[in-house]
């Protein structure tokens, strides 16, 4: 009998004997699903409602059993009987999968290493340390993101209402996952795999502030200033965006000590004017932008500041005629 190995931390992904299963119903897989993350053993009555909540109960128990012919053409093997042999169980009124044929679900993997993350909540000793760090980074390798991300059904179903339940829950589980690995990791000085694991955390959760705080420390503690700050801008933002408020003061005072400097405007123009004769700088109105007639009347402020030989055409004071006035700057 083939291997059926069902994976549903991420989208939902089916393989039997090697090869990845399609749907033509979508409802036959979610019953599939269903069956593997609930185990044991349902009534009819019950999946038919699950499903198919707005159907009259004859049409629901005929969807169902349609569905379950669906799913045991798929997961039929050529050389055997499908009577003796069947990853699909049924007894009567009742359905599920059976515990008999080999079955992989990467939920049973992950619950193993969280039962195992649960029941310590000190940094264990070495080896202990080292056994476990490698159990959790192997469940969390078979996560590939949330609880049936992207799988609905799109109508009113309790199936819809059980999936969103199921992720919430399985969220809390990965981030006590990733919570014990950090510390472990933290305390074991693999501070890289540390940093790694509080990212991918972020990534989960982008609102945990506590988890930019351990991420900011980490990147102070060796010496990279800079991506302290961009952690503590990304939270930053992050906060204000999704519920409007502003980091803790604890958040804030890690990155105290080193100011985020505002940039400065690319379109603010470049005053390349000199300094006027009294020492200040020429307004706005003498920028590069103004009209012809200012650049002109700056131009002869510049030209009457020259000595009196060098101005041709005009009288000095020892020339008869009139002085004429400079022009104002």
């Amino acid at each position: 009998m083939g291997l059926l190995r069902v994976a549903v931390l991420g989208s939902p992904e089916v393989f039997h004997d090697g090869s990845r299963l399609t749907f033509a119903l979508r409802k036959a897989q979610a019953l599939l699903l269903y069956l593997a993350v609930e185990g044991g053993m349902h009534p009819r009555s019950k999946l038919a409602a699950l499903l198919w909540p707005d159907s009259e109960p004859s049409d629901a128990r005929k969807g169902l059993r349609n569905a379950l012919a669906l799913l045991r053409g798929l997961l039929a093997d050529a050389d055997d009987s499908p009577a003796v042999h069947s990853h699909l169980l049924s007894e009567h009124e009742l359905l599920g999968l059976n515990l008999q044929a080999p079955l992989e679900l990467d939920l049973d993997v992950v619950q193993q290493a969280w039962k195992a993350a649960q029941a310590l909540s000190t940094v264990p000793a070495e080896p202990q340390r080292t056994v476990l760090v490698a159990q959790v980074q192997h469940a969390l390798s078979l996560v590939r993101g949330p609880f049936l991300d992207g799988f609905w059904l799109r109508e009113e179903t309790a199936f819809d209402a059980w999936a969103q339940l199921q992720q919430r829950q399985w969220q809390v589980r990965l981030q006590l996952l990733l919570d014990r690995l950090s510390s472990w990791q933290e305390a074991g000085g693999e501070l890289e795999q540390a940093k790694a694991t509080l990212t991918r955390w972020l990534a989960l959760d982008p609102l945990a502030e506590e988890t930019y705080r351990r991420l900011m420390r980490l990147h102070l503690a060796l010496g990279e200033t800079s991506a302290a700050l961009q952690v503590y801008a990304a939270c930053r933002a992050r906060l204000a965006e999704a519920l409007q408020i502003a980091p803790s003061a604890e958040t804030i005072a890690l990155a105290a000590p080193f100011p985020i400097l505002p940039r400065r405007s690319a379109a603010r123009p470049v005053n390349w004017w000199p300094r006027s004769l009294d020492g200040r700088r020429p307004s706005a109105s003498s920028s590069p932008t103004t009209s012809w007639r200012s650049r002109g009347s700056r131009r002869w402020c510049w030209w009457w500041a020259r000595p009196a030989s060098a101005k041709r055409g005009w009288p000095t004071s020892s020339q008869p005629g009139p002085v004429p006035r400079a022009p104002r700057c």
